[in-house]
């Protein structure tokens, strides 16, 4: 379970997307540069529900895969 920090996991697939979050912006945590995403499974998870996923990281998670936007 993620509990802080940049989260940064090799294993996690760059292929397949088995859920989706929302980028709400992006920095650096003690030299790591990161995409802070908001998740949809509430304030308990998490950093009151948001995750620093690690950015520039060979596309962690596939999270440059899939991106989207609406149309308004």
């Amino acid at each position: 379970a993620y509990s802080g920090g940049v989260y940064n996991d090799p294993r996690c697939s760059k292929r397949s997307a088995n859920h989706a979050v929302l980028v709400v912006g992006y920095g650096t945590y003690e030299g790591t540069k990161y995409w802070l995403i908001k998740n949809s499974w509430g304030t308990s998870w998490g950093l009151d529900g948001y995750m620093m996923m690690a950015r520039d990281a060979n596309n962690m998670c596939g999270i440059r895969n899939y991106g989207s936007y609406p149309l308004v």
